[in-house]
């Protein structure tokens, strides 16, 4: 089981403030949490963290402003295989076994201005590594649902963010809102300000299409150290199976692609230069990002395509209806006409002639009808030899005679007698047919 605890604390640099964060830890389960605007700015600040709290092991991106900051403790019993951080205090990512299973573990601490807001989940998913299991927490200042989420829509309502975030991240990922998946009826709250009355649940969990299967439990309470509440979730890891090895399929257009070169090429550079190179993880770490890149790249291939197909149904629609002598003259072009045309003739075919019942318009007769025509077109021919003997009677056949002569090897004195007479009109040898004859 592993338990995970998104909180927005409001501000750890104090000791006081520590104190009081170690003395919830002891009584509340966990095995990792992420916390939120941390107000640490300067790498003392993050020092004097960790050596309170060494029986942790602490990622940290430092905020570029007052409130800024975002980092995740892990207890040191879990391994950190992979983590990073972006530069502005907001995003910081670590990847962990657990029974042999890596998960992607994400806090995000998002703008509160709008257009910040909005600009920064456009480039969020850029800080997310791929894999199967991914968990992304935080505090990302904007509600899923105004209706649901907040006790005021109209105040500060916010209806531009979220669909990026959607757009962006959460559907490109295949992600789920995990409380509203677990609760979809329930009204909670996770941010209170209680001198305004007003109420909203912006504390939020997504994960992926496993995380949200092996979900056992999901709620928000109140720590009492900060106007939000904290969202904790625990984990049912299941035990490592034995592993199938799979064949990949891929198409082979993907791969030529200059986009995907130029994606795999950075994606590897990043690899060699980790020190997970020299660890067993890599492959699967490495097989992974593989995988996504490959999807997204036949993803755009197959956005291509249809694009140009609905270009050229439009294109060929028209000239279908009515096509000129130039467009006719353009050979590769008909038969595309004809395929718009039949697209746009919805390709129903009214009635067809049947040998037997004559004309034919119900689906199953249509469908007998041409399943006999085809059977008899591709059928087999036996053909009747007995009439080659009467074609080849009235041919003379050569006798022993003449096989003989016919087999021999022709002499230089029989070469030079056939190019003396040649001239003459005649064909080589005694019974030689004249040229008149020929022409």
């Amino acid at each position: 089981m592993l338990f995970i605890i998104t909180y927005n604390i409001r501000g750890i640099t104090t000791c006081a403030k520590q104190k009081l964060l170690r003395t919830w830890l002891k009584q509340t389960p966990h095995d990792v949490v992420l916390l939120q605007e941390l107000h640490m700015t300067k790498t003392n600040h993050l020092q004097d963290f960790k050596n309170s709290f060494l029986e942790y092991n602490i990622v940290c991106s430092l905020g570029t402003w007052l409130a800024g900051g975002t980092l995740i403790m892990i207890k040191k019993k879990y391994e950190i295989i992979d983590s990073g951080v972006d530069p502005e205090g907001r995003i910081a990512y670590v990847k962990i076994p657990c029974n042999q299973i890596p998960i992607v573990i994400v806090s995000v601490y998002a703008p509160a201005q709008i257009t910040e807001r909005c600009a920064f989940f456009k480039d969020l998913h850029l800080y997310i590594p791929s894999a199967e299991w991914i968990l992304i927490g935080g505090d990302f200042n904007c509600s899923p649902n105004n209706q649901y989420d907040r006790n005021h829509r109209g105040i500060q309502s916010d209806n531009r963010s979220y669909p990026i975030l959607l757009n962006e991240l959460i559907h490109p990922l295949l992600l789920s809102e995990l409380f509203r998946a677990k609760h979809p009826r329930k009204v909670m709250y996770s941010y209170h300000d209680e001198a305004r009355n007003y109420h909203s649940r912006i504390d939020l969990l997504f994960g992926s299409k496993m995380v949200k299967k092996n979900i056992q439990q999901i709620y928000y309470a109140p720590a009492g150290l900060s106007d939000h509440d904290y969202l904790m979730t625990n984990l049912s890891i299941p035990a490592p199976n034995e592993k199938i090895f799979r064949r990949w399929i891929c198409n082979p257009k993907v791969i030529k692609r200059k986009t995907f070169q130029e994606k795999f090429q950075s994606m590897w550079s990043v690899f060699l230069n980790l020190d997970i190179i020299n660890s067993t993880h890599w492959w699967l770490d490495f097989k992974t990002s593989l995988i996504f890149l490959l999807q997204e790249e036949e993803k755009q291939i197959n956005h291509e395509i249809r694009n140009e197909l609905r270009q050229l149904q439009m294109e060929y629609r028209l000239r279908a209806k009515d096509p000129t002598d130039e467009d006719l003259l353009e050979m590769n072009i008909i038969p595309k006409a004809r395929i718009a045309r039949s697209k746009a003739n919805q390709s129903k075919i009214d009635v067809l002639d049947d040998p037997i019942k004559g004309q034919v318009r119900t689906t199953s007769d249509m469908i007998n009808t041409a399943t006999k025509f085809y059977e008899e077109l591709y059928d087999i021919k036996i053909i009747d030899t007995t009439h080659w003997n009467e074609l080849f009677k009235d041919i003379a056949t050569l006798n022993d005679h003449d096989r003989e002569a016919l087999d021999r090897d022709i002499t230089v004195s029989e070469c030079h007698e056939a190019l003396k007479v040649m001239p003459l009109g005649r064909s080589p040898g005694d019974d030689g047919i004249p040229i008149e004859v020929w022409k």
